[in-house]
């Protein structure tokens, strides 16, 4: 894992921390990698880590960063021929180890920009039809738009 150092900052909501921290993985991070951290209960509020990433195309192993005080965890997904028709949509292993983890899941995708959340203590998993024009259809989850990335960080790419 390649950590991405940045100062902590002390936020009121989950929400802001995370976004906070995916738009920051969106300024710094390659946009060939996932890219992600997590969010932390601290005394006063919540912060979130510096985002580190696998420097693989899919997938970010956020193990090192769990402990108790862990409430959300965050990471981009990137947006390729590959995967851009399933990029806007969290994958089920992000919704499976969310539900283990009793965690929120953030997610930025990076065809559309827009962040994602996704609590499985509200949320369903699985709630959304994705038709592949293939005949096949995959049921994924699709999360609540939270925040965005501004225009200003695609200037930054």
């Amino acid at each position: 894992m390649v950590s991405l150092l940045a100062a902590a900052a002390m936020f009121a909501t989950i929400d802001e921390a995370a976004i906070s921290g995916l738009r920051h993985a969106a300024a710094i991070c390659d946009p060939r990698y996932e890219c992600g951290g997590v969010v932390r209960v601290v005394e006063g509020g919540f912060e979130a880590s510096p985002p580190i990433s696998s420097k693989l195309p899919f997938g970010v192993d956020l193990g090192e960063f769990y402990g108790p005080d862990v409430v959300a965890d965050f990471h981009t997904h990137i947006c390729s021929i590959h995967n851009k028709p399933f990029a806007d949509f969290f994958s089920t292993s992000d919704a499976i180890a969310n539900q283990g983890l009793h965690t929120v899941g953030y997610m930025l995708s990076m065809c559309d920009w827009n962040i994602r959340r996704y609590d499985p203590a509200q949320d369903d998993r699985d709630d959304e039809e994705v038709d592949f024009h293939s005949g096949r259809v995959l049921y994924l989850t699709i999360g609540h738009i939270v925040g965005w990335v501004p225009t200003r960080f695609f200037a930054m790419r």
